[in-house]
């Protein structure tokens, strides 16, 4: 059996509902105005979904180039764009995002999503995306800050007394740092103009998602917690970060008390999606 992709569990066509599409057209004209930009690159692109949900905003785009180091992403990005946008002109090019062989200069857009919080040298990312892109391009780069995403957890443990939330949140902070030592930053979103500065674009602004998911309350639910700590990124930090099986156990004791406590009257969850969404232009 081949062995799945990068992300394969979150890689999904919910992610199409991760942008309102009046945002979007909003940021089009805050990122590039009245410019036309035809051509595109979606570095780490994986199924297509965020590139794709930038054409009804981006409407001149012609060709679109994804970059990603997954075979299985390069041909299932192919056959979604041949599916959704067949008027774009798409190839996938199966490459690592900080050494893809495009030519320089070539690209209006040079985007990536959520790619990243996934590298341990976000920078060389960020200098093959300024490399690749037209004097005058526009990077645009989309990266989470999951610390806010889960606060919405927190929120919900506010019938702990103050010991064992500052005991459950300090389970978390071990785990994200380190995933961060090993995987990549969670809040790297945060990081993005420094990082983009660093790397010689000029212009720099930045946005924020403007949607709330309502995660339905069964997401907290033993089964739910038990299949997401089976994963093995997941054991592997657990273990890095060396929390034990009575914490684990004492985070699955909260779990059960959120179902317990919660209003009857509450079937949704409201969750950040905080992506921060910055741009920049190449000089």
């Amino acid at each position: 059996m081949s062995e799945a992709p990068h992300s394969a569990d979150y890689i999904h066509d919910e992610r199409f509902d991760w942008w309102s599409r009046d945002f979007l057209r909003l940021l089009k004209s805050r990122a590039i105005g009245d410019a036309i930009a035809t051509s595109l690159a979606d570095f780490g692109v994986g199924e297509g979904h965020w590139s794709l949900g930038l054409l009804d905003a981006f409407v001149d785009l012609r060709e679109v180039t994804g970059v990603d180091r997954e075979r299985e992403w390069c041909a299932r990005s192919a056959k979604k764009y041949a599916e959704r946008a067949p008027h774009i002109a798409y190839r996938a090019v199966e490459a690592d995002a900080s050494d893809t062989g495009l030519p320089g200069a070539s690209f209006d857009i040079v985007t990536a999503q959520t790619l990243l919080m996934h590298s341990l040298a976000p920078e060389k990312i960020v200098a093959e995306m300024r490399r690749v892109a037209k004097r005058g391009g526009t990077i645009l780069c989309v990266e989470p800050v999951n610390h806010l995403n889960w606060a919405q957890t927190l929120e919900l443990t506010h019938f702990l007394a103050p010991a064992e939330r500052a005991a459950f949140y300090g389970v978390w902070v071990r785990f994200v740092d380190f995933v961060k030592s090993r995987r990549g930053d969670q809040d790297i979103g945060l990081r993005l103009p420094t990082l983009l500065a660093r790397a010689g674009l000029e212009n720099i602004r930045m946005w924020s998602n403007d949607r709330v998911r309502l995660d339905p309350i069964e997401t907290y639910d033993i089964d739910f917690l038990e299949e997401e700590m089976g994963r093995d990124w997941v054991r592997e930090a657990l273990a890095g970060a060396a929390i034990g099986d009575a914490e684990i156990e004492f985070v699955k004791a909260i779990v059960a008390r959120i179902r317990a406590e919660k209003p009857r009257e509450l079937d949704f969850v409201p969750r950040a999606s905080s992506s921060f969404i910055c741009v920049a232009t190449a000089p």
